[in-house]
């Protein structure tokens, strides 16, 4: 027989741990993300605080979004973007687009990781393991 309160004990640390901070993450904030971010390879990502952003050269997620299943070559144009989390990584921010199949939406998401006076970023779909920096004097 199982007794409430062992059941207790667990929720209880949990809570606990959130409480102290550890687990827990501060939402991002408009100024962690709006600006421009730049990838050493020339991709760059313009976000607006409006949602809307400008992607360049920045890497297809591939067939998924209607891509054919070439290599995964790059995307250039508009873009909305929210706030989301990519699975097992911190926050950041999701960018939508409209892939070339009709009705096939993309997702490219930016991983961000605010700091001081910048913040840096990647995007876990590209394999290349490129780092975007945005720097706080570059905002929009």
């Amino acid at each position: 027989m199982v007794h409430r309160r062992d059941s207790a004990v667990p929720a209880l640390m949990a809570a606990f741990r959130m409480e102290l901070g550890e687990d827990h993450e501060e939402p991002l904030a408009i100024a962690d993300v709006a600006g421009v971010w730049q990838g050493p390879d020339g991709g760059r990502l313009t976000v607006r605080a409006d949602g809307t952003a400008d992607l360049e050269q920045v890497t297809r997620p591939g067939p998924n979004c209607g891509h054919s299943t070439d290599a995964a070559g790059s995307y250039t144009g508009p873009a909305t973007w929210v706030y989301d989390t990519y699975p097992d990584e911190n926050p950041g921010i999701r960018f939508d687009y409209q892939g070339p199949a009709a009705a096939k939406p993309c997702k490219i998401y930016l991983v961000v990781f605010p700091l001081k006076d910048s913040a840096k970023g990647f995007l876990p779909h590209d394999r290349a393991g490129v780092d975007y920096t945005r720097s706080a004097d570059q905002q929009d």
